[in-house]
């Protein structure tokens, strides 16, 4: 099934960036020394929801628990050997070798995006995130997960951006946002000028996006109500919705056909056209 098949390739994923970190912390350890503090791989967007296509990029964040200097024979600071552990791991994995590569990683969901540090300490992450994200940036950490290295770490962040993300009340302003991303998609697919009969299945008006946006913004709006809807995979979450009442039968029959469809049309074109 769809879902079986996008699980199976997170997993692989998932333990792939674990093999690599691994890898790469051993070198830089041996020469700096171990830092006394975590370093975690945030997944985001398909591969934090667990539904990865065939041929995606995956979207990563880096964060580490605090400050600190390491006590081997070239002592640096932590957040310069993390630094160094990101750098080294997003080359690792998107370098293309004569037998290709693993994964186009995009790091531009990170907090404040390309102009952004690649690492970021636990209290910068969150700071970023209670005063300065913009809404959509909590609405994407609805899909986040710990892919990689400690989880410990990386959970405090999420546990952290919960109350950040799911509304206490019915606050319609998340629909509002979403109704504005939702323009500024029409935007960019207007920009590429596809051509008279072409279509975008995951841009498009009642494409994958728009299905997942819908999900996503019905459970910022009763998440915090219903800690159960709080679900990366998006296929489960529907299902959760008609089951608190949220949608109806007929509604979610509708979105989750629709939502099949579409993503098993999206793998195979990526089958064909790579």
């Amino acid at each position: 099934t769809l879902g079986e098949c996008t699980e199976e390739l997170s997993n692989l994923a998932d333990a792939i960036v674990e093999v690599a970190y691994r890898g790469i912390t051993r070198e830089l350890t041996a020469r700096y020394g171990s830092p006394s503090t975590g370093f975690a791989v945030i997944a985001l967007g398909k591969l934090g929801g667990s539904e990865l296509n065939y041929s995606s990029d995956i979207d990563l964040m880096f964060l580490y628990g605090g400050n600190g200097e390491t006590p081997g024979p070239e002592p640096i600071s932590y957040k310069e050997f993390f630094k160094k552990t990101a750098n080294r791991l997003t080359e690792m994995l998107s370098t293309y070798t004569p037998e290709g590569l693993c994964y186009r990683v995009d790091l531009r969901l990170r907090p404040e995006g390309k102009i952004g540090e690649v690492v970021m300490s636990l209290e910068g992450a969150c700071h970023y995130y209670q005063s300065r994200a913009r809404d959509w940036e909590l609405q994407m950490l609805i899909k986040a997960r710990v892919t990689a290295g400690d989880r410990t770490t990386g959970v405090a962040l999420l546990d952290y951006c919960e109350t950040l993300i799911y509304s206490t009340t019915l606050d319609f302003s998340a629909i509002e946002v979403m109704s504005a991303t939702r323009d500024r998609l029409d935007e960019k697919l207007a920009a590429r000028r596809p051509g008279k009969n072409e279509l975008d299945v995951k841009l498009m008006r009642g494409g994958i996006r728009d299905i997942e946006f819908l999900v996503q913004c019905l459970q910022r709006l009763h998440g915090g109500r219903f800690p159960w809807l709080r679900h990366g995979g998006t296929m489960l979450a529907l299902s959760r919705l008609r089951d608190k009442g949220l949608i109806s039968a007929t509604e979610y029959w509708r979105l989750a056909s629709a939502y099949q469809f579409l993503r098993n049309l999206e793998h195979r074109l990526q089958f064909w056209e790579d």
